[in-house]
Parts: C-alpha cells; structure tokens; sequence
C-alpha cells in the first residue's frame, strides 16, 4: 500500500491536531445547543474522521448516519451523486452538523445539504476535513475546514480509490498511473 502512494499530504499527526482544533471550534459554536445537535457523517469516506471528531467534542450528540455514492467502481471522476442509505432520523428543530471527508465539486455535499435543509432543521452546518478551494463552489460553504488542499486524487484516512486505502493513517496523493 504505502508504494502506491506517489508522497504524504498530510501526516497522521497534523491530521489528529486539527481534529481536536476543529473539535474546539465545534464545541464553541454549539456550546449552549449541544442537547439538540445531529451528527450527520456522510459514508463511507467520512467514518474515520467522524469516529476521531467527536470523540473529541465535550457534550451529548446524537448521529444519524445517511450513505451518498458518487464515485463507482475504478474513478477519480464523481458521477452524479446518489442516495445510498437515506437519513432516518427525524431532524426538524434541531441543530444538524454534516460531516464529510472532502469537499470538491461540491455535487456530494450540495445534494446532501438542500436535501437536509428541506427537512426543517433549526440549523444546519457543515464540517469537511478537505476542500479543494479552487474546485470547490463558492456559493457551498464549509462551516469547519480541517485542510484546504491543492487538486490532486488524495486517499487515506477514510478517502479511498475503488474502495481501497481508507485504512492507511495519513492522507497521500495516489500515484497517477494507478488511475489513470
């Protein structure tokens, strides 16, 4: 596995230090709304971050899980996004927090959020651990960012190529001829 990653992004210890700085800033924004707040990870790719993130937030949350697909099979170009495992919880009056892995195109998360806001939440944020700045779309706000990255096919720590290197501890830019 670690052959197949061309360098190292982001190391396992600048990961684990922003989570916790994101953790804080959670906390901080939420801290007299917690009771009500709604994790909402977007699977599979945000699991590892999710699972660190909240570990790290000081209060009661409850976590309504919902599974988007976008990329399928051998891809590093997202198709149109689907929902996979929708939403079971019930969201109306409460403050909801998506948690996702990378914000790129923005289709995913897009989907996600007009989806989540029609349902009445009396609020609703979200928190990726990467965005593509320069491909992301301005008029799609990430609340919490953990890295802005430049535009380059990343795995590791939950984002994956055919399903394969989530497990690997740091974020790595793939090795091109691997996909392309």
């Amino acid at each position: 596995m670690q052959g197949d990653i061309d360098r190292v992004l982001i190391s396992r210890e600048q990961i684990a230090q922003r989570v916790r700085g994101l953790a804080d800033e959670i906390a901080a924004v939420y801290a007299d709304d917690a009771a009500g707040l709604v994790i909402v990870p977007i699977l599979a790719g945000s699991l590892i971050f999710c699972a660190d993130l909240i570990r790290c937030l000081p209060f009661k949350m409850r976590i309504a899980l919902m599974t988007i697909s976008s990329y399928r099979d051998k891809t590093t170009v997202g198709a149109t996004p689907q929902v996979v495992h929708d939403l079971t919880a019930d969201i109306r009056g409460r403050h909801v927090l998506v948690v996702d892995d990378i914000l790129d195109t923005g289709n995913t998360l897009g989907l996600v959020m007009r989806d989540l806001a029609r349902r009445q939440p009396a609020s609703l944020r979200m928190c990726v651990l990467l965005r593509k700045k320069g491909k992301a779309p301005p008029s799609l706000k990430a609340d919490f960012v953990g890295f802005d990255i430049e535009d380059v096919f990343v795995v590791g720590y939950g984002l994956d190529y055919d399903n394969h290197y989530r497990n690997a501890p740091d974020i790595g830019v793939l090795r091109p001829e691997l996909y392309a």
